[in-house]
């Protein structure tokens, strides 16, 4: 199927979602009226409103097929003393007044003077609405380039092998680009991956990454929904210079005991929640595991049975663990302890045997992860500030061991004549403390401040090697040291309406960073403002600088457990970004939402390895193969979004440039950088056909990423004969690969107790190229024993590329279970 008619079959898809007739169609049986209103408020746009506890103790059950949305309410409520009235796009739910009683005709008394006003005052009555966050904070907000992610969304977006992921939903967002195909990577504004903060509930995670970066830590499963910030950043928000995720893990059920349990081809995952003490206490408890390692079993089995000289063990999994309990103190105070633990795990083994007995053994074996637990206590001191006290520790580590082993066995037993032992590790360790508070004295004026505390260690890397020969042995330890820092926030922000149509938010954030006994200060301010022309546009504004003190060194573009968190030493200075902004948007009906945003960001004092990095001698430590640089970039990004109705679409499209200039890197000059993806377009449509069935499509289409290859070869006689012709760099990321695209499919076929989800990666097999080789041609001739010899002429033997293409069309499948 050629390109062109791909996009326009999903345009006119696109296109026909806004002509789509909004009617109702939805089923419940004794489901909760709130869950019930949510699902509407998704499908048909409207906002529901009504007093918080009127559907509290409400179930309903409803059986709707293309209906006018007044006779599916008189269902919904029938028999609830619940009534309804519609205004525009809002729908407000009351209790039916219940009639008085006649009252006995009063005694005639004599008058009194008058002697008291009437008491006019009324409490005004707490109200929940449920509504289109985004649409909200297109038009009404200050914020430019932030959304808010549902769980839903998350789990309606096809992905490959079936495994839904905050991260890969980003990914269809302008201005975010994946980095490597398949891959958990989020390259936010030209920045890089480091440079993005990933929150849960509210603590920073530093490894967010499953096999590579195939899966993120982020298990759906335990979602509840998601803030993201890519333009300008709320003051609260600091130390990353892209881009912000905040994920809020669900809450367990006050009332009843829910659950599901999930399993798909690569993994399985169940979760429960439920209340421990009614009405008081909750707990939620998610956990998901792949089962790569099983699955590899039999492959070894096969890869074995043909060579019996030869004996292979390969394993691999990753676990994710989440669990959360919330208790209601009182009216005004509540509290919950969240914890998370994540960890990948890969083994490998290969003994070899020969046929005068001897063998050799080469053993891999690493583990990296994080580990993650929090208290919070949330109180109100009365109905217009409230604030929040965190305590938490978060963790990341690996470790790595590789081991060889060679000797000779006789009669079942080994004797090790050489044994070559290499253990490496590394950690983050982070002790937090912060309040935070909430004070709103109007409804025109918000104003939001806190402090916060950090200490951190930090190992980047220590290698030890332990080397047995007969009856000698050395051991070699890397010269390396743990780091301690002592972090400090401070912040203040506010956020005024100072008239109907402009509305500003300003704010200042503070941090000082503690080092080896020297300290930096780096303030931050954030300011953005919101001019609505007339009902449904608005036109925005912002400012926005932020400041990192750690970042990640990484000599590929995919996770690995070897990449290194590491804080600003020596004379270093600390990164920052400034960066402006610009949008205008229009909300049609509530339903379809228009934004355009222009940005330009400049970024100082990064860091990268320096060229030739590789030639310094191992005693030397690893701030020592780092040269400092900046970068620029800048933007469009287009979206236009259907939220409603039986048909929902996307359709998004970036135009980016990046660059990058270290001292120490490419001579000095400027060059773009890696994921300088120039045009970048996504297209997603989710048609919910019946009550049973789904169907999502989306279509990614971008400028291809940029590498280095290398256009010329220098030769060294002393090196030959493999290593007889180096290449030589002359430009960095001097080679645009081609552009790259693909379609997504996914069916989901709701049941009674669950929903099938059926899906296909790559629907139309484009395979895409990830990267290009060099290689060499195949016109050298060796003698018959096929050894070099010197002397021998590599003339005819010449250098060539060749592409690369990973990832075909993978279908798979999954069962959920609810209960």
């Amino acid at each position: 199927m050629k390109l062109n008619t791909i996009l326009i079959i999903l345009l006119l898809l696109a296109a026909g979602a806004t002509g789509y007739a909004q009617k109702v169609s939805i089923r419940a049986k004794n489901e909760p009226a709130e869950k019930v209103f949510a699902t509407l408020m998704e499908r048909i746009g409207k906002n529901f409103i009504y007093p918080a506890g009127l559907l509290r103790t409400v179930r309903v059950s409803v059986s709707a097929d293309d209906r006018p949305l007044t006779g599916v309410l008189d269902e919904i409520l029938k028999g609830t003393g619940i009534s309804y009235r519609i205004r525009g796009n809002n729908v407000m739910l009351f209790r039916k007044p219940t009639p008085k009683p006649k009252e006995p005709k009063p005694t005639v008394k004599p008058k009194l003077p008058v002697t008291a006003l009437p008491d006019t005052s009324r409490m005004l009555e707490e109200l929940t609405v449920i509504g289109n966050p985004n649409a909200d904070r297109a038009i009404n907000s200050a914020e430019i380039g932030s959304m808010n992610v549902s769980r839903s969304s998350v789990l309606n977006t096809p992905v490959v092998f079936g495994e839904s992921d905050i991260i890969k939903t980003l990914q269809l967002e302008p201005g975010v680009s994946a980095g490597i195909e398949g891959m958990a990577g989020m390259y936010v504004h030209g920045g890089n991956t480091d440079e993005n903060m990933y929150l849960l509930d509210n603590i920073p995670l530093y490894q967010v990454n499953h096999l590579g970066g195939l899966f993120s830590a982020f298990n759906t499963e335990a979602l509840h929904n998601v803030d993201f910030y890519k333009s300008t950043f709320p003051a609260r928000y600091d130390g990353r210079l892209s881009s912000f995720m905040d994920v809020t893990t669900k809450e367990g059920n006050m009332k009843e005991h829910h659950g599901g349990v999930k399993i798909g081809l690569t993994s399985a995952a169940v979760n429960v929640d439920g209340p421990i003490w009614q009405e008081h206490t909750s707990y939620s408890v998610a956990a998901r595991r792949s089962w790569y390692d099983l699955l590899t079993i039999p492959i070894c089995a096969i890869i074995n049975s043909r060579n019996k000289d030869d004996h292979n063990m390969f394993g691999y999994a990753f676990t994710d663990f989440n669990a959360k309990i919330t208790h209601h103190f009182s009216a005004r105070s509540r509290g919950y302890a969240s914890f998370y633990y994540g960890e990948d795990y890969l083994h490998t083994k290969q003994d070899s045997h020969y046929s005068n007995e001897d063998y050799d053994t080469d053993r891999n074996n690493m583990r990296w992860g994080n580990l993650m637990a929090s208290l919070c206590w949330q109180y109100d001191f009365n109905t217009t500030l409230s604030t929040t006290l965190t305590g938490a520790f978060t963790r990341y580590a690996s470790r790595l061991m590789h081991s060889e082993e060679s000797g000779t066995e006789s009669g079942g037993a080994k004797f090790t004549e050489i044994f070559d032992k290499t253990l490496s590790r590394n950690h983050i360790h982070d002790w937090i403390l912060k309040t935070d508070f909430d004070w709103n004295p109007n409804p025109a004026i918000r104003f939001n401040f806190g402090a916060g505390y950090t200490r951190h260690s930090y190992l980047p890397s220590f290698t030890s090697r332990e080397v047995v020969n007969g009856e000698f042995s050395t051991s070699l330890e890397e010269n390396s040291r743990t780091l301690h820092a002592d972090e400090l926030n401070l912040y203040g922000s506010g956020d005024w309406a100072v008239s109907v149509p402009f509305r500003v938010s300003y704010g200042l954030h503070y941090s000082l960073f503690n080092i080896d006994g020297k300290t930096h200060h780096t303030l931050s301010p954030r300011l953005s403002f919101r001019w609505q022309p007339a009902p449904g546009w608005a036109v925005k504004g912002g400012y926005s600088r932020s400041v990192q003190y750690v970042h990640q060194l990484q000599q590929t573009s995919i996770s690995l457990p070897t990449d290194q968190w590491v804080p600003i030493v020596d004379g270093q200075i600390p990164q920052t970004a400034d960066k402006i902004a610009l949008g205008a948007y229009w909300s049609l009906n509530n339903e379809y939402t228009f934004s355009i945003e222009g940005y330009w960001k400049w970024m100082h004092n990064l860091l990268d390895y320096a060229d030739n990095h590789y030639l310094l001698p191992p005693e030397v430590e690893w701030a020592e193969a780092l040269t400092p640089g900046r970068g620029t970039a800048k933007g469009i990004d287009f979206k236009i979004t259907k939220d409603y109705g039986k048909i929902t679409a996307q359709i998004a499209y970036s135009l980016l440039w990046a660059d990058r200039q270290f001292d120490g890197k490419n001579g000095g000059r400027k060059f773009p950088a890696r994921f300088d993806n120039r045009h970048k377009i996504n297209l997603m449509v989710n048609w919910k056909i019946s009550p049973k069935w789904e169907v999502g499509v989306s279509w990614t289409g971008m400028s291809g990423n940029r590498i280095t290859l290398p256009l010329q070869l220098w030769q060294d006689p002393l090196l030959a004969p493999w290593h007889y012709e180096m290449p030589l760099t002359v430009e960095e990321n001097n080679y645009r690969l081609p552009f790259y695209h693909r379609m997504d499919l996914n069916f989901r076929r709701n049941t009674r107790h669950g929903y099938w989800d059926f899906s296909l990666y790559n629907a139309y097999c484009n395979m895409n190229t990830i990267t290009v080789l060099r290689d060499y041609s195949d016109d050298l001739t060796f003698p018959g024993d096929g050894q070099w010899y010197p002397g021998m002429d590599l003339s005819t033997m010449k250098p060539t590329f060749r592409k690369v293409r990973l990832i075909p069309i993978i279908p798979s499948v999954s069962y959920t279970w609810l209960f």
